[in-house]
């Protein structure tokens, strides 16, 4: 049994020091984009742009009630999280999820897709809309089902914030 345990974190360790300390290739500097306006406003137009395409939005979550919620138990009495609003959502495509697991089974992390909004206490005036990188296997075939769905991502986050490509 020892063995198999040690077995296991000399293959975990070597999977660290190999693993590309930057972004993989083609994905996007910037994830994040902001635009003036109401959060609620910006945030439907995020839901509209998912929805938009096609694809149906499985969760949203409000990390911002929950950083409020938890506030005082996490960081001391009277403290306030940096968000006056914090959501995300959560979606995905099944053509792009098909493609990258037939590329790689260990694809199956990248989803659900996951773009979000926020506006802080210190900027109020704007909202910050925005997508989790995805990353996947190494091989040629996982980084073309990669650069579609950052793609995606990005054509959403863009129609959100109502940027041209």
């Amino acid at each position: 049994m020892k063995l198999i345990y040690l077995t296991a974190a000399v293959a975990l360790t070597a999977a660290i020091a190999t693993a590309p300390a930057s972004a993989p290739a083609g994905a996007p500097a910037e994830t994040i984009k902001t635009v003036a306006g109401e959060f609620d406003d910006v945030f439907g137009d995020l839901q509209d742009a998912v929805i938009n395409r096609g694809l149906v939005i499985d969760y949203v979550g409000d990390v911002g009630k929950m950083l409020e919620r938890t506030a005082d138990a996490a960081r001391g009495s009277g403290s306030k999280p940096p968000y006056l609003h914090a959501r995300y959502l959560q979606f995905c495509s099944a053509a792009l999820t098909h493609e990258a697991v037939d590329a790689d089974v260990h694809n199956l992390a990248m989803c659900p897709y996951v773009v979000f909004a926020y506006q802080t206490r210190a900027r109020p005036d704007e909202v910050a809309v925005g997508y989790r990188q995805v990353t996947l296997a190494p091989a040629a075939t996982s980084q073309a089902a990669q650069a579609k769905v950052h793609a995606l991502l990005e054509a959403v986050v863009n129609e959100a914030v109502g940027a041209n490509p």
